[in-house]
């Protein structure tokens, strides 16, 4: 059965995705609401009247510098939307928003909700609704599609390691084969001490695994005519194909991890039978 693409099943499941960002593209940058002393602002602007307390600001000196800089640039009604216009949207707002929530007070309320606050949970919402999580590192937040075996894996690796399982899934590492390449490094890495014991419980998913590193421009330059390792059927195929091998081999190393942290769970699971099996024979 073929996959089904991830923003088929979104429609399917009757989830307007432009509908989704208009809506946050209206109260983040076109509605003004109203602070203590009468003046008008939309959350964008209140953003960047704060823009200077931000800690991820680096050495940008206002909002539209840091959008420039960054290359920011969303549009009312974009010509070419997809999901990851959305979510890119969400990660910008999202960011700005949840460090101005301490600020505004003074500015009129949705309900007993302070817009700031209202906008955050609202980005979290629509997040939700499309499947996606926050993962944060150094206090910045971006959003990944929900992968329970990623979301598994990353809570019992090496915690130098953990940011990148989840962020193998994020939106921007489509098609930068190099980054994904970087993940899988260290992932092998993390392996390659435990293939032994990953041999013992699942043979043929070490063997092919393994296969992989060394064989599909991981470990080796195999595209390099000149060197050791060359193999031209791999010097042959395109950056798609390739991506589509990291992507399959990234689950792999999910699997093994898994695999791996169920070994330990083999003895209470033993012990477990036996007290349950001597409790029916009684």
């Amino acid at each position: 059965m073929d996959r089904i693409p991830f923003s088929q099943v979104l429609k399917n499941a009757s989830i307007d995705l432009r509908r989704e960002y208009d809506r946050l593209y209206g109260m983040f940058c076109v509605q003004k609401l109203q602070d203590g002393s009468g003046a008008n602002y939309t959350l964008k602007e209140f953003c960047a009247a704060n823009f200077i307390n931000l800690h991820f600001r680096g050495t940008c000196v206002s909002l539209d510098d840091f959008d420039d800089y960054y290359g920011y640039h969303f549009e009312k009604v974009p010509s070419d939307f997809d999901i990851d216009y959305l979510v890119s949207f969400c990660e910008y707002s999202y960011n700005l928003a949840i460090y101005n929530q301490g600020y505004g007070y003074g500015m009129q309320v949705l309900g007993s909700v302070q817009p700031m606050q209202f906008y955050v949970q609202q980005v979290m919402r629509v997040i939700e609704s499309i499947g996606y999580m926050s993962n944060t590192q150094n206090g910045v937040f971006d959003f990944v599609p929900k992968d329970q075996a990623a979301i598994s894996v990353a809570e019992i690796v090496d915690p130098s390691l953990s940011y990148k399982v989840i962020e193998y899934n994020h939106h921007s590492m489509k098609g930068d084969l190099e980054r994904k390449k970087a993940v899988l490094l260290a992932l092998a890495d993390q392996l390659e001490p435990q293939r032994e014991k990953l041999k013992q419980i699942n043979s043929s998913l070490e063997s092919d695994l393994f296969f992989l590193f060394n064989n599909i421009n991981l470990r080796h330059n195999n595209s390099d005519s000149g060197g050791k390792n060359y193999i031209l059927f791999i010097a042959k195929r395109k950056d798609s194909e390739i991506e589509h091998w990291y992507d399959d081999t990234y689950q792999m190393c999910l699997l093994a991890f898994l695999e791996l942290d169920h070994l330990n769970r083999k003895d209470w699971i033993k012990g477990l039978k036996e007290s349950i099996q001597k409790k029916i024979d009684m």
